[in-house]
């Protein structure tokens, strides 16, 4: 890893990364103090009444516990569709964007290889996706523990947020390699939006069920299921691994793919 690269690069991301996890940080404190006892009967009675929209968002009704409550509205929507923006934006940043103005030629003209530059940026994208997750998580428990101390399952809390930084590393893998692979930022940015945007919706249609219910297996955040891991099963556990599996494989082709191309010098 090329470490002035690397600083270089986090300094230029810094602000954006900020300003993403400050707002998922105040969400996290808005979803907490929302919450009193009442707020588990009070969920179950809104996905009664609107149970096609509820599932449609991704908030199904996990039981009427605190756990669920924070989980329902933190893993809902926002803690998926945030990251998901910066990544989109950073990865065309860290790649497309030195390719398409011609600044990677001052980079490849310094000792460093292709391969050395890549995992630089990689590591960019990968460090600042585990920082937000991380702050995220940690500002979520300490106010829970502040404000309802004991209702938390701080494990399984974890454990959902390990689980849902492999999908963020899936997606960022993708990013990752369409920036790689365009000399273009805007194509770049089309590119990572467009499939982004594509699994998402795929993934809003599959919750209806139905005959549309075989679309589950065609997006990845079918591997995602916080009510199983809330539950510990095990299957619901280990499906995450497979989103480390697909993130390693697509950082691995961004990088070959960067390697081979030819430079619009």
């Amino acid at each position: 890893m090329n470490f002035p690269l690397f600083r270089y690069s986090c300094k230029r991301a810094f602000p954006m990364w900020l300003v993403c996890t400050a707002l998922m940080s105040v969400y996290a404190f808005a979803v907490v103090r929302m919450y009193d006892p009442e707020a588990g009967a009070a969920l179950a009675d809104l996905t009664k009444s609107l149970p096609q929209t509820m599932t449609v968002l991704g908030m199904a009704e996990y039981g009427n516990t605190f756990t669920a409550f924070i989980v329902n509205y933190l893993y809902g929507m926002l803690m998926l569709a945030l990251p998901m923006l910066f990544t989109i934006i950073l990865s065309t940043q860290l790649m497309a964007r030195h390719i398409a103005r011609g600044t990677m030629s001052y980079l490849l003209a310094s000792p460093n290889s292709r391969k050395k530059i890549a995992a630089t940026q990689r590591n960019v994208l990968v460090f600042y996706l585990f920082l937000m997750l991380a702050i995220c998580c940690g500002v979520t428990i300490v106010l829970c523990e502040y404000f309802y101390p004991g209702h938390l399952a701080v494990l399984h809390f974890l454990l959902l947020t390990a689980c849902v930084f492999a999908l963020q590393l899936a997606i960022a893998g993708m990013c990752f390699f369409f920036s790689c692979k365009c000399s273009s930022t805007g194509r770049a940015l089309t590119l990572s939006a467009a499939a982004c945007l594509l699994f998402y919706t795929i993934r809003l249609l599959a919750n209806l069920g139905g005959s549309l219910g075989y679309l589950k297996y065609i997006t990845p955040y079918t591997l995602i299921n916080p009510a199983g891991i809330l539950q510990s099963d095990l299957q619901s556990c280990l499906l995450p691994l497979i989103l480390l599996a697909i993130a390693i494989v697509l950082f691995a082709l961004a990088s070959r793919t960067f390697r081979k191309r030819t430079m619009p010098f």
